[in-house]
């Protein structure tokens, strides 16, 4: 799950806003924005991981769509 400060910066991000510019809307550093930014990608790594694992043994998450 995102933090709220995280899911502010993955939007600004899909809006085609810069670090810079994010960090700048947001009032925090650029280097707080690069923080923000690998959390984010550690948690979408780790969720495809789970995902991948799951289906592997032949589970299916609850909630998600059956295809």
């Amino acid at each position: 799950m995102l933090t709220e400060k995280e899911a502010q910066v993955l939007k600004l991000r899909k809006e085609g806003l810069t670090q810079t510019e994010i960090a700048k809307r947001l009032k925090i550093s650029q280097p707080a924005v690069s923080s923000f930014e690998r959390s984010i990608a550690k948690k979408v790594k780790e969720s495809v991981e789970l995902l991948e694992f799951l289906k592997g043994i032949g589970m299916k998450p609850e909630g998600l769509p059956r295809k």
